[in-house]
């Protein structure tokens, strides 16, 4: 199987190339990046930059059976401020624009999106049959982000076309956790709301399943079906440190940041297309996250 992933060289990204480069699959990374420290960026996290082919959206012409769009500025890499809003979208939206250009796409497109696009405060449980009714910033992103992949699919005409809704992705070499390393160690008082998560193995593994799988076309939630409390994420982020969890209330959170958005929601999604289809999740209790 060749699989193209644009984004290849991100967290998710990197994980999911190795793992297919494991598993024998020929890998293409679209990157708007220098190549050369694209590679050696792969070569240090992952050990494949020789095994992986590296080229610009320019040179790509459309090859390949499945195409994964991973691609976007990062949301966890620094604070979401009203001037890095439009940002985070540009460098989304600027993907799908140049991947419209083609004459012809892979049979199979999945695109990364967000969980949430959901209700963002309710202790009601959701799954791909509920309504996107998400009116956080984050949230808007998810919302214009699916729109223009829905037009993409309307021109191309994919085989299968998912939207992957992504929880927070955790792992002890990166993502969420790792960011949180730099913050001294807090616990909320009240953090008591569910936030959807995913180990990031099974991440990768899920979106294999959907490379693989032939899962009728339509959004598909990426998160553990066991959601954790704030208290249990932030437990979690900081479990290995040598200094005591600080407890603050929620009202202290920097507000400027909309990353705190993700923090206060209280959302219980369910995974229903991946597990109803036979999918297994190997961490899902995120105590169990290493």
């Amino acid at each position: 199987m060749h699989v193209v992933i644009a984004g290849g060289s991100g967290y998710v990204g990197g994980h999911l190339a190795q793992s297919l480069i494991d598993q024998h699959n020929q890998v293409t990374i679209l990157t708007q990046s220098d190549i050369s420290q694209v590679a050696s960026r792969l070569e240090k996290k992952h050990k494949i930059s020789s095994s992986a082919s590296i080229i610009t959206y320019d040179e790509y012409n459309g090859e390949g059976d499945v195409l994964i769009n991973l691609a976007g500025e990062s949301l966890g890499a620094k604070a979401i401020t009203t001037r890095r809003l439009p940002v985070l979208l540009n460098s989304r939206l600027d993907v799908l624009d140049r991947l419209s250009q083609q004459m012809v796409l892979p049979p199979v497109f999945i695109q990364a999106s967000a969980i949430s696009l959901y209700n963002e405060n309710t202790d009601e449980v959701q799954d791909e049959s509920s309504p996107c009714t998400g009116s956080s910033d984050i949230s808007n992103i998810a919302h214009k982000l699916e729109e223009r992949a829905r037009q993409l699919n309307e021109q191309f005409n994919f085989k299968r076309f998912y939207l992957a809704r992504l929880g927070i992705v955790l792992s002890r070499d990166g993502g969420f956790i790792k960011k949180s390393s730099m913050t001294p160690p807090f616990t909320i008082i009240h953090g008591t709301n569910k936030i959807p998560f995913i180990e990031v193995h099974d991440a990768v593994n899920a979106l294999q399943f959907l490379c693989q799988k032939e899962i009728p076309s339509g959004p598909v939630n990426l998160t553990s079906p066991k959601p954790a409390t704030l208290k249990e994420l932030l437990h979690c982020c900081y479990k290995h440190s040598r200094l005591p969890q600080i407890p603050i209330i929620t009202g202290l959170l920097k507000l400027g940041d909309r990353r705190i958005q993700m923090l206060k929601a209280n959302q219980t999604i369910m995974p229903t297309v991946l597990t109803s289809n036979g999918f297994v999740f190997h961490t899902q209790d995120i105590n169990n996250v290493q």
